[in-house]
């Protein structure tokens, strides 16, 4: 997940919208309705990392296609060409841009002021523009936390292991959702907590280097959160010692796919389809920008990965614990540093 923000990552979600007819244009502060005819998509990486850039690539074509809209993406394009690829597609027509890294905010903020199309971003609220600018967050510590009732239930060696990638204020919520989940049921085992570097999301080497360190010291879970960082892990994770088994719970993704070595227990998984959906749906009313977007259990914007390699009495335990959360009867805490992670981890 590519979200790189001071103390986060940077993942943004920009979606251009295509204004067709006299009348549908958007004016900064006005509401009117306009139809979505074109949905572009912006990231940094490319689509195929089972992560981050895939996931919003998935929702922002499910979205198009929603309302038989055409689609156009432009991924793997970091962040030194932002500008120049937000302005082309708000230029080319998009009526609803996804601008896919939270690093993109401030440049697909401007551009859709400029250019008076709609712009999904991410995590910064303050950018709210009516018709113009909306955001994404996510209570994605939810799923975190079912991720550590599964590592719990899992675990033989009584040693588990988080990574990231970066400090990133996501990676720090799903790890303290995750700690907490595991200490629900596990108050004594070693935790391991872990960082590649500041802004480590697509280091690979990185990733195996630091998954063979905790495996290491004994971890037989692992859940590591990463973007490209995520091929690193799994990696060491495949390659553990024989008589030494280690499962992956991943995020945002599902790497099931790649999966050669059956290692990939879960993952604590994004869902962005729906989400999209409903900003084009906000477009086409006139409502867009008078609210944010959340990515919860509730409304599956998070879930937990069912595995074939989950123990019916272990996944039924999950499912009633994710009733309690959605109910409101467990309470997650949101970490957003480092320290608090440890805390939670203690």
């Amino acid at each position: 997940m590519q979200k790189r923000l001071p103390g986060a990552r940077v993942v943004a979600a920009l979606a251009v919208v295509a204004l067709v007819g006299a009348g549908t244009a958007y004016a900064t502060g006005t509401l009117r309705a306009a139809k979505v005819t074109k949905v572009a998509f912006a990231s940094p990486a490319k689509q195929s990392d089972y992560g981050w850039n895939q996931q919003g690539y998935k929702g922002a074509q499910a979205a198009a296609a929603s309302v038989g809209a055409k689609f156009q993406a432009v991924t793997n394009i970091g962040y030194d060409k932002t500008d120049v690829v937000l302005r082309q597609l708000a230029q080319g027509g998009a009526s609803f841009i996804v601008a896919h890294a939270s690093g993109y905010d401030t440049v697909a903020t401007r551009i859709a002021r400029q250019y008076k199309v709609p712009v999904m971003t991410y995590d910064v609220t303050t950018n709210l523009t009516k018709g113009l600018v909306s955001y994404i967050t996510t209570s994605s510590q939810q799923a975190a936390y079912l991720a550590g009732i599964l590592a719990a239930r899992t675990t033989k060696t009584h040693k588990v292991g988080i990574i990231i990638s970066a400090s990133d204020s996501n990676w720090y919520k799903m790890s303290g959702g995750f700690a907490a989940g595991f200490r629900s049921i596990d108050k004594s085992s070693k935790v391991y907590f872990a960082t590649i570097s500041p802004t480590g999301y697509d280091d690979a080497a990185g990733g195996k280097r630091v998954a063979n360190s905790v495996i290491a010291q004994g971890a037989d879970v692992i859940f590591a959160m990463g973007d490209n960082a995520s091929f690193g892990y799994l990696q060491a994770i495949e390659t553990a010692k024989p008589g030494h088994k280690v499962w992956f719970i991943g995020d945002i993704g599902d790497m099931t796919p790649i999966d050669k070595n059956h290692v990939f227990l879960s993952s604590v998984l994004w869902n962005f389809a729906d989400t999209f959906k409903q900003a084009v749906k906000d477009i086409q009313a006139g409502t867009y920008g008078t609210h944010g977007y959340d990515l919860s259990l509730k409304n599956g914007g998070v879930s937990l990965l069912k595995s074939k390699y989950i123990p019916a009495k272990t996944w039924a335990e999950i499912t009633a614990a994710k009733a309690k959360i959605m109910s409101g009867k467990i309470k997650i805490p949101a970490a957003s540093k480092a320290g608090q992670v440890q805390q939670l981890i203690k």
